[in-house]
């Protein structure tokens, strides 16, 4: 979803990625490095870190993000430690993130909305 984030004054798409495996134990947190170049999005998984409140929480893991000053239509390139990719194509504008295109087989799912967690 977009919005107006008050703090830094200016519009901000929300983007989300939450693993398709999910954890017995904890819900962790994904590191993931964020890049965009022209229309093209790339969040490169880095890993995944323990949760800091270590109560027990099954789940999937989970990485969110607001990145300013995308509009129109973006290739998102997901990549885990440089050998897996998942490919999603996504249009933004006007208070929305459509998903056009998902990968098959991935080992994430691209999350648009908050309320998707």
């Amino acid at each position: 979803a977009t919005r107006y984030n008050e703090r830094e004054r200016r519009p901000v798409t929300y983007v989300g990625l939450r693993t398709v495996t999910e954890f017995s134990h904890f819900r962790y947190e994904v590191v993931v490095e964020v890049e965009v170049k022209g229309r093209e999005l790339r969040l490169d998984i880095h890993g995944l870190r323990a949760p800091e409140l270590t109560l027990p929480h099954a789940g999937s893991a989970l990485f969110e993000t607001e990145i300013a000053g995308l509009e129109g239509t973006y290739t998102v390139v997901v990549s885990k430690l440089g050998r897996e990719v998942n490919t999603f194509s996504i249009d933004i504008g006007a208070g929305r993130v459509l998903l056009l295109q998902n990968p098959e087989d991935r080992f994430v799912d691209l999350v648009t909305t908050p309320s998707e967690w």
